[in-house]
Protein backbone atom coordinates (compact mmCIF):
# COMPACT_ATOMS: atom_id res chain seq x y z
CA UNK A 1 0.00 0.00 0.00
CA UNK A 2 1.71 3.28 -1.18
CA UNK A 3 1.83 5.87 1.66
CA UNK A 4 -0.26 8.51 1.70
CA UNK A 5 1.00 12.14 1.31
CA UNK A 6 -0.21 12.73 4.73
CA UNK A 7 2.95 10.51 6.16
CA UNK A 8 5.57 11.42 3.63
CA UNK A 9 7.38 13.97 5.99
CA UNK A 10 6.70 12.32 9.21
CA UNK A 11 7.72 8.96 7.81
CA UNK A 12 10.85 10.57 6.54
CA UNK A 13 12.09 12.07 10.22
CA UNK A 14 11.47 8.35 11.18
CA UNK A 15 13.16 6.01 8.25
CA UNK A 16 13.49 3.18 10.27
CA UNK A 17 9.95 2.35 10.12
CA UNK A 18 8.94 -0.22 7.90
CA UNK A 19 6.14 -0.87 5.28
CA UNK A 20 3.81 -2.08 7.66
CA UNK A 21 4.34 -0.05 10.11
CA UNK A 22 4.11 2.47 8.43
CA UNK A 23 0.34 1.58 7.69
CA UNK A 24 -0.27 0.53 11.23
CA UNK A 25 0.44 4.68 12.22
CA UNK A 26 -1.40 5.69 9.04
CA UNK A 27 -4.46 3.78 9.81
CA UNK A 28 -4.34 4.85 13.55
CA UNK A 29 -3.43 8.27 13.24
CA UNK A 30 -6.63 8.38 10.43
CA UNK A 31 -9.05 6.79 12.98
CA UNK A 32 -8.92 9.08 15.36
CA UNK A 33 -10.14 12.34 13.19
CA UNK A 34 -13.51 13.16 14.58
CA UNK A 35 -15.74 16.20 13.00
CA UNK A 36 -18.69 17.30 14.27
CA UNK A 37 -20.17 18.42 10.71
CA UNK A 38 -22.79 15.71 9.78
CA UNK A 39 -20.21 13.91 7.00
CA UNK A 40 -16.74 14.19 6.18
CA UNK A 41 -15.64 12.71 2.63
CA UNK A 42 -12.41 10.73 2.55
CA UNK A 43 -10.32 13.22 0.81
CA UNK A 44 -11.18 15.83 3.40
CA UNK A 45 -10.09 13.58 6.03
CA UNK A 46 -6.79 12.94 4.50
CA UNK A 47 -6.32 16.98 4.25
CA UNK A 48 -7.11 18.19 7.62
CA UNK A 49 -4.72 15.44 8.73
CA UNK A 50 -1.80 16.30 6.08
CA UNK A 51 -2.72 19.88 7.47
CA UNK A 52 -2.44 18.53 11.39
CA UNK A 53 0.72 16.78 10.75
CA UNK A 54 2.34 19.66 9.08
CA UNK A 55 1.65 22.06 12.05
CA UNK A 56 2.69 19.64 14.98
CA UNK A 57 6.17 18.95 13.01
CA UNK A 58 6.55 22.74 11.83
CA UNK A 59 5.40 24.13 15.92
CA UNK A 60 8.82 24.56 17.74
CA UNK A 61 10.29 26.96 14.81
CA UNK A 62 6.97 28.70 13.32
CA UNK A 63 6.88 32.22 13.66
CA UNK A 64 3.28 33.90 13.19
CA UNK A 65 3.20 37.17 10.73
CA UNK A 66 2.90 38.94 14.27
CA UNK A 67 6.46 38.13 15.28
CA UNK A 68 7.70 40.80 17.18
CA UNK A 69 11.27 41.28 17.96
CA UNK A 70 12.03 43.35 21.07
CA UNK A 71 11.77 46.86 21.31
CA UNK A 72 14.49 49.37 21.34
CA UNK A 73 12.41 52.43 22.83
CA UNK A 74 10.71 51.29 26.30
CA UNK A 75 7.56 52.64 27.76
CA UNK A 76 7.70 55.92 29.80
CA UNK A 77 5.12 56.16 32.28
CA UNK A 78 3.48 59.81 32.37
CA UNK A 79 1.10 61.25 35.12
CA UNK A 80 -2.28 60.00 34.12
CA UNK A 81 -1.03 56.21 32.11
CA UNK A 82 -3.78 53.76 33.49
CA UNK A 83 -2.15 51.66 35.64
CA UNK A 84 -2.25 47.58 33.89
CA UNK A 85 -1.32 45.31 36.77
CA UNK A 86 -0.83 41.38 35.19
CA UNK A 87 -1.45 38.50 38.07
CA UNK A 88 1.60 36.63 38.44
CA UNK A 89 1.80 33.13 39.32
CA UNK A 90 4.52 31.90 40.93
CA UNK A 91 4.56 27.78 40.24
CA UNK A 92 7.35 27.89 37.87
CA UNK A 93 9.87 26.03 40.77
CA UNK A 94 9.78 22.95 42.55
CA UNK A 95 8.69 22.37 45.90
CA UNK A 96 8.58 19.83 48.56
CA UNK A 97 4.17 19.47 48.39
CA UNK A 98 4.48 18.98 44.30
CA UNK A 99 7.15 16.80 44.82
CA UNK A 100 4.75 14.60 46.99
CA UNK A 101 2.18 14.88 44.77
CA UNK A 102 3.46 14.41 41.74
CA UNK A 103 6.88 13.41 41.63
CA UNK A 104 10.61 14.88 42.18
CA UNK A 105 10.73 18.09 40.22
CA UNK A 106 7.39 18.37 38.82
CA UNK A 107 6.63 22.31 38.12
CA UNK A 108 3.80 23.84 36.04
CA UNK A 109 6.29 23.63 32.88
CA UNK A 110 5.55 19.94 32.98
CA UNK A 111 2.09 20.72 32.09
CA UNK A 112 3.10 23.13 29.20
CA UNK A 113 5.97 20.90 27.96
CA UNK A 114 3.23 17.82 27.24
CA UNK A 115 0.34 19.55 25.69
CA UNK A 116 -1.03 18.76 22.71
CA UNK A 117 -3.38 20.21 19.80
CA UNK A 118 -6.55 18.92 19.96
CA UNK A 119 -7.67 20.38 16.90
CA UNK A 120 -6.49 21.31 13.35
CA UNK A 121 -4.90 24.77 13.89
CA UNK A 122 -5.18 24.63 17.51
CA UNK A 123 -2.20 26.18 18.76
CA UNK A 124 -0.32 23.92 21.20
CA UNK A 125 2.04 22.94 22.37
CA UNK A 126 3.10 26.81 23.66
CA UNK A 127 6.62 27.05 23.71
CA UNK A 128 8.26 30.20 25.83
CA UNK A 129 10.79 32.45 23.95
CA UNK A 130 13.67 34.49 25.59
CA UNK A 131 12.91 33.49 29.48
CA UNK A 132 12.76 29.91 28.11
CA UNK A 133 11.43 27.13 30.84
CA UNK A 134 12.48 29.37 33.73
CA UNK A 135 12.99 28.90 37.40
CA UNK A 136 11.97 30.99 39.80
CA UNK A 137 14.11 29.95 42.51
CA UNK A 138 16.75 32.54 40.31
CA UNK A 139 16.36 35.90 41.44
CA UNK A 140 17.88 37.02 37.96
CA UNK A 141 14.89 35.60 36.41
CA UNK A 142 12.39 37.73 38.50
CA UNK A 143 14.71 40.73 38.00
CA UNK A 144 14.73 39.93 34.07
CA UNK A 145 10.69 39.27 34.08
CA UNK A 146 10.07 43.11 35.95
CA UNK A 147 12.61 44.47 33.38
CA UNK A 148 10.11 43.47 30.49
CA UNK A 149 7.20 44.34 32.17
CA UNK A 150 8.61 47.83 33.28
CA UNK A 151 9.49 48.37 28.81
CA UNK A 152 6.41 47.93 27.90
CA UNK A 153 4.39 49.85 30.62
CA UNK A 154 3.40 47.18 33.02
CA UNK A 155 2.47 48.65 36.23
CA UNK A 156 2.95 46.21 38.86
CA UNK A 157 2.31 42.57 39.24
CA UNK A 158 -0.54 41.00 41.49
CA UNK A 159 0.84 38.09 42.79
CA UNK A 160 -1.34 34.89 43.90
CA UNK A 161 -0.55 34.05 47.83
CA UNK A 162 -1.23 30.97 48.64
CA UNK A 163 -1.95 30.80 52.29
CA UNK A 164 -3.85 27.53 53.93
CA UNK A 165 -4.94 28.19 57.62
CA UNK A 166 -1.44 28.96 58.28
CA UNK A 167 0.54 26.79 55.59
CA UNK A 168 2.19 28.55 52.57
CA UNK A 169 2.94 27.51 49.01
CA UNK A 170 5.16 28.97 46.28
CA UNK A 171 6.42 31.46 48.80
CA UNK A 172 9.94 31.49 47.78
CA UNK A 173 9.81 33.85 44.60
CA UNK A 174 7.78 36.30 46.52
CA UNK A 175 9.68 36.11 49.31
CA UNK A 176 12.90 36.54 47.36
CA UNK A 177 11.59 39.92 45.31
CA UNK A 178 10.67 40.92 48.57
CA UNK A 179 13.65 40.78 50.26
CA UNK A 180 15.60 42.16 47.62
CA UNK A 181 15.03 46.03 48.01
CA UNK A 182 17.36 46.55 44.91
CA UNK A 183 14.35 45.51 42.35
CA UNK A 184 12.02 48.84 41.93
CA UNK A 185 9.18 47.42 40.67
CA UNK A 186 5.36 47.81 42.33
CA UNK A 187 3.67 44.60 43.68
CA UNK A 188 0.14 43.63 45.42
CA UNK A 189 -1.33 40.65 46.80
CA UNK A 190 -4.36 38.10 45.41
CA UNK A 191 -5.16 35.47 47.69
CA UNK A 192 -5.70 32.61 45.57
CA UNK A 193 -8.59 31.69 48.77
CA UNK A 194 -9.04 28.21 47.42
CA UNK A 195 -8.25 24.32 47.93
CA UNK A 196 -5.97 22.96 45.67
CA UNK A 197 -7.32 19.73 43.78
CA UNK A 198 -5.25 17.34 41.51
CA UNK A 199 -7.66 19.28 39.24
CA UNK A 200 -4.22 21.43 38.37
CA UNK A 201 -3.12 18.08 36.52
CA UNK A 202 -5.97 17.02 34.72
CA UNK A 203 -6.35 14.25 36.82
CA UNK A 204 -9.38 14.68 39.49
CA UNK A 205 -11.39 17.15 41.44
CA UNK A 206 -9.39 15.37 44.60
CA UNK A 207 -8.46 18.15 47.42
CA UNK A 208 -5.03 17.94 48.49
CA UNK A 209 -4.81 21.28 49.94
CA UNK A 210 -7.67 22.39 51.80
CA UNK A 211 -8.61 26.03 52.22
CA UNK A 212 -10.32 26.53 55.75
CA UNK A 213 -13.41 28.54 55.32
CA UNK A 214 -13.39 29.46 59.34
CA UNK A 215 -14.02 33.04 60.13
CA UNK A 216 -10.93 32.55 62.55
CA UNK A 217 -8.54 31.60 59.79
CA UNK A 218 -9.60 33.85 57.37
CA UNK A 219 -8.84 36.67 60.40
CA UNK A 220 -5.34 35.48 61.08
CA UNK A 221 -4.87 35.84 57.08
CA UNK A 222 -4.31 39.84 57.52
CA UNK A 223 -1.57 39.32 60.00
CA UNK A 224 0.23 36.81 57.86
CA UNK A 225 0.46 39.62 55.26
CA UNK A 226 0.72 42.73 57.57
CA UNK A 227 5.22 43.03 56.73
CA UNK A 228 4.20 42.59 52.79
CA UNK A 229 1.45 45.83 52.67
CA UNK A 230 4.16 47.80 55.06
CA UNK A 231 6.36 47.85 51.76
CA UNK A 232 6.99 50.92 49.83
CA UNK A 233 6.72 49.24 46.77
CA UNK A 234 3.12 48.22 48.01
CA UNK A 235 0.08 49.39 45.25
CA UNK A 236 -1.65 51.94 46.77
CA UNK A 237 -5.59 53.15 45.60
CA UNK A 238 -5.52 57.05 47.17
CA UNK A 239 -3.08 56.03 49.97
CA UNK A 240 -5.00 52.76 50.54
CA UNK A 241 -3.32 49.41 50.02
CA UNK A 242 -4.76 47.22 47.31
CA UNK A 243 -6.00 43.82 48.21
CA UNK A 244 -7.67 41.02 46.19
CA UNK A 245 -9.39 38.40 46.87
CA UNK A 246 -10.07 35.56 44.06
CA UNK A 247 -13.03 34.13 45.41
CA UNK A 248 -15.31 36.51 47.64
CA UNK A 249 -18.17 34.39 47.59
CA UNK A 250 -16.43 32.35 50.23
CA UNK A 251 -15.38 34.75 52.46
CA UNK A 252 -17.47 33.78 55.65
CA UNK A 253 -19.24 36.73 57.92
CA UNK A 254 -17.72 38.53 54.78
CA UNK A 255 -18.60 41.68 56.58
CA UNK A 256 -17.43 41.29 59.62
CA UNK A 257 -13.98 39.77 58.33
CA UNK A 258 -12.81 42.57 56.09
CA UNK A 259 -13.73 45.01 58.84
CA UNK A 260 -11.42 42.99 61.42
CA UNK A 261 -8.58 43.56 58.38
CA UNK A 262 -9.39 46.89 58.29
CA UNK A 263 -9.00 47.41 62.23
CA UNK A 264 -6.14 45.46 62.31
CA UNK A 265 -4.23 47.42 59.56
CA UNK A 266 -4.89 50.46 61.41
CA UNK A 267 -3.78 49.26 64.54
CA UNK A 268 -0.61 47.78 63.33
CA UNK A 269 0.98 50.85 61.64
CA UNK A 270 -0.39 49.50 57.70
CA UNK A 271 -2.99 52.28 57.27
CA UNK A 272 -5.99 51.87 55.17
CA UNK A 273 -6.79 48.84 53.02
CA UNK A 274 -8.66 48.77 49.37
CA UNK A 275 -10.08 45.54 49.04
CA UNK A 276 -11.32 44.22 45.97
CA UNK A 277 -13.06 41.02 45.03
CA UNK A 278 -12.66 38.97 41.74
CA UNK A 279 -16.10 38.56 39.97
CA UNK A 280 -17.34 36.00 37.74
CA UNK A 281 -20.00 35.88 35.64
CA UNK A 282 -21.74 33.22 37.77
CA UNK A 283 -21.74 35.13 41.00
CA UNK A 284 -24.60 37.10 41.90
CA UNK A 285 -23.48 38.05 45.09
CA UNK A 286 -23.02 41.96 45.61
CA UNK A 287 -19.81 42.32 47.32
CA UNK A 288 -19.89 46.03 47.99
CA UNK A 289 -22.72 45.53 50.11
CA UNK A 290 -20.48 42.72 51.70
CA UNK A 291 -17.95 45.41 52.34
CA UNK A 292 -15.71 45.11 49.52
CA UNK A 293 -14.42 48.43 48.14
CA UNK A 294 -14.46 47.18 44.33
CA UNK A 295 -14.92 44.07 42.24
CA UNK A 296 -12.80 43.25 39.32
CA UNK A 297 -13.37 41.46 36.54
CA UNK A 298 -11.56 38.05 36.39
CA UNK A 299 -11.18 36.76 32.88
CA UNK A 300 -12.06 34.33 31.01
CA UNK A 301 -15.13 33.75 33.99
CA UNK A 302 -16.52 37.31 33.49
CA UNK A 303 -17.27 36.74 30.15
CA UNK A 304 -18.62 33.03 30.12
CA UNK A 305 -21.75 32.46 28.63
CA UNK A 306 -21.52 35.31 26.44
CA UNK A 307 -20.52 34.19 23.07
CA UNK A 308 -21.16 31.21 21.36
CA UNK A 309 -19.43 27.24 21.41
CA UNK A 310 -17.49 26.76 17.75
CA UNK A 311 -16.46 22.94 18.15
CA UNK A 312 -18.82 22.47 15.41
CA UNK A 313 -16.46 24.33 12.94
CA UNK A 314 -13.38 22.66 14.42
CA UNK A 315 -11.73 19.63 12.77
CA UNK A 316 -11.08 17.41 16.21
CA UNK A 317 -8.06 14.97 16.06
CA UNK A 318 -8.47 14.01 19.52
CA UNK A 319 -11.90 12.01 19.13
CA UNK A 320 -11.93 11.70 23.72
CA UNK A 321 -11.77 15.92 23.64
CA UNK A 322 -14.71 17.04 26.08
CA UNK A 323 -14.05 20.64 26.36
CA UNK A 324 -15.45 23.88 24.80
CA UNK A 325 -13.86 26.04 22.64
CA UNK A 326 -15.19 29.64 21.73
CA UNK A 327 -13.87 32.24 19.31
CA UNK A 328 -11.77 35.11 20.73
CA UNK A 329 -12.05 37.23 17.62
CA UNK A 330 -16.17 37.05 18.16
CA UNK A 331 -15.27 38.23 21.55
CA UNK A 332 -13.65 41.57 20.32
CA UNK A 333 -15.26 42.04 17.01
CA UNK A 334 -18.61 42.02 18.55
CA UNK A 335 -17.26 43.33 22.31
CA UNK A 336 -19.19 41.12 24.05
CA UNK A 337 -17.17 42.25 27.32
CA UNK A 338 -18.88 45.86 27.38
CA UNK A 339 -22.07 43.47 29.16
CA UNK A 340 -20.02 44.27 31.90
CA UNK A 341 -19.89 47.66 31.57
CA UNK A 342 -22.54 49.21 33.40
CA UNK A 343 -22.09 47.39 36.53
CA UNK A 344 -20.78 49.66 39.42
CA UNK A 345 -17.80 49.80 41.26
CA UNK A 346 -16.22 47.29 38.66
CA UNK A 347 -12.56 47.45 37.63
CA UNK A 348 -12.35 45.86 34.11
CA UNK A 349 -10.00 42.98 33.13
CA UNK A 350 -8.42 41.68 29.52
CA UNK A 351 -6.94 38.35 28.57
CA UNK A 352 -4.38 38.33 25.91
CA UNK A 353 -5.42 34.30 25.33
CA UNK A 354 -6.77 31.63 26.86
CA UNK A 355 -5.91 27.78 26.42
CA UNK A 356 -5.95 25.66 29.82
CA UNK A 357 -5.08 22.52 27.75
CA UNK A 358 -1.95 22.11 28.93
CA UNK A 359 -3.74 21.50 32.61
CA UNK A 360 -6.47 19.49 31.49
CA UNK A 361 -4.87 17.34 28.16
CA UNK A 362 -8.70 16.57 26.30
CA UNK A 363 -11.07 16.82 29.78
CA UNK A 364 -12.75 20.43 30.91
CA UNK A 365 -10.48 22.51 28.62
CA UNK A 366 -11.71 25.86 27.99
CA UNK A 367 -10.03 27.34 24.80
CA UNK A 368 -10.55 31.04 23.68
CA UNK A 369 -9.27 30.14 19.82
CA UNK A 370 -7.76 32.28 17.62
CA UNK A 371 -6.12 35.28 19.56
CA UNK A 372 -4.13 37.51 18.19
CA UNK A 373 -1.53 40.47 19.63
CA UNK A 374 -3.86 43.02 17.54
CA UNK A 375 -6.82 41.56 18.95
CA UNK A 376 -5.74 41.52 22.10
CA UNK A 377 -4.70 45.49 21.47
CA UNK A 378 -8.29 46.29 20.58
CA UNK A 379 -10.03 44.69 23.70
CA UNK A 380 -7.28 46.40 26.04
CA UNK A 381 -7.31 49.99 23.89
CA UNK A 382 -11.43 49.87 24.29
CA UNK A 383 -11.02 49.06 28.59
CA UNK A 384 -8.79 51.89 28.43
CA UNK A 385 -10.83 54.71 26.91
CA UNK A 386 -14.09 53.64 29.25
CA UNK A 387 -11.75 53.20 32.53
CA UNK A 388 -10.56 56.82 32.04
CA UNK A 389 -14.39 58.09 31.61
CA UNK A 390 -15.45 55.40 34.52
CA UNK A 391 -16.53 56.64 37.93
CA UNK A 392 -13.62 54.81 39.81
CA UNK A 393 -11.45 55.37 42.02
CA UNK A 394 -8.32 54.85 40.10
CA UNK A 395 -7.61 53.76 36.40
CA UNK A 396 -6.52 50.37 37.40
CA UNK A 397 -6.77 47.58 34.23
CA UNK A 398 -6.41 43.80 35.39
CA UNK A 399 -4.17 41.29 32.87
CA UNK A 400 -4.97 37.94 33.22
CA UNK A 401 -1.69 37.22 33.21
CA UNK A 402 1.47 38.22 33.11
CA UNK A 403 2.79 33.94 32.70
CA UNK A 404 -0.42 31.35 33.34
CA UNK A 405 1.50 29.11 30.66
CA UNK A 406 -0.66 26.20 31.82
CA UNK A 407 -3.85 28.14 31.31
CA UNK A 408 -2.68 29.77 28.41
CA UNK A 409 -2.72 32.88 29.01
CA UNK A 410 0.52 34.86 29.55
CA UNK A 411 2.11 37.95 28.02
CA UNK A 412 5.92 36.78 27.99
CA UNK A 413 7.34 36.30 25.07
CA UNK A 414 7.05 33.02 23.12
CA UNK A 415 8.22 30.76 19.81
CA UNK A 416 5.38 32.46 17.72
CA UNK A 417 4.21 35.62 18.80
CA UNK A 418 8.09 36.95 20.41
CA UNK A 419 7.49 40.17 22.18
CA UNK A 420 3.98 41.24 20.24
CA UNK A 421 1.52 41.14 23.22
CA UNK A 422 3.96 42.68 25.37
CA UNK A 423 4.13 45.45 22.26
CA UNK A 424 0.73 45.77 21.92
CA UNK A 425 -0.09 46.35 25.47
CA UNK A 426 2.56 49.17 25.00
CA UNK A 427 0.55 50.45 21.65
CA UNK A 428 -2.50 50.30 23.79
CA UNK A 429 -1.10 52.60 26.33
CA UNK A 430 0.52 54.84 24.07
CA UNK A 431 -2.41 55.14 22.07
CA UNK A 432 -4.39 56.40 24.87
CA UNK A 433 -2.63 59.34 25.18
Amino acid sequence: MPVPNILKELFWRFPFLSESEKEKVYYSIKGTLRSEKVFVSQSDRIGILEKYVQQVLSNPTFKDNGFKNIIDTPYKRQAGDPKIIAYYLSQMHPIPENDAWWGKGVTEWNNVSRAVPQFVGHYQPRLPGELGFYDLRLKENLIRQMELAQMYGIYAFNWYYYWFDGKRLLERPLDIYFNSTDIDFPFCLCWANESWTKAFFGSSREVIMKQSKTVESYRQFIVDIAKYLKDKRYVEVNGKKLLTVYKPQDVPDCKKVLQYWREYCRKHDIGELYIVGCWTSDQSDDFVAKGFDAISEFQPGAILGYSNNINKNLAFVNKEFSGAVYNYKEIVENKVYRKNFSKNKMYHSVMPMWDNTARRNNRGNLIYHGSTPALYQTWLEDVIDFTNKADLEDNLIFINAWNEWGEGAYLEPDKRFGYAYLEATKSALEEYR
